[in-house]
């Protein structure tokens, strides 16, 4: 009996850049500024590593804020590929 090929395994993808592109927000480090002024706190590290896809976990506050400078739902922040 032959096993049928494994299932490709799905992505979760930031879609931040292209958000900070619609809003006319040029770099992390403005992000961080406008995430300060809806009382979320995170350095540009931190953030710039969670918008590519490095972070190694999400922090719920973050995604919050994130959906407060942006104006939109958790499914216009993330896509799966």
């Amino acid at each position: 009996m032959s096993k049928s090929p494994p299932k490709p395994k799905r992505k979760v993808v930031w879609r931040v850049r292209v958000l900070m592109a619609e809003h006319a927000i040029r770099s992390v480090s403005e992000l961080v500024r406008r995430l300060e002024q809806v009382g979320v706190s995170i350095s540009n590290a931190q953030l710039g590593r969670l918008i590519d896809g490095h972070a190694s976990y999400w922090n719920q506050e973050v995604i919050e804020g994130l959906m407060e400078v942006f104006n939109c739902e958790l499914s216009e922040l993330l896509c799966s590929r």
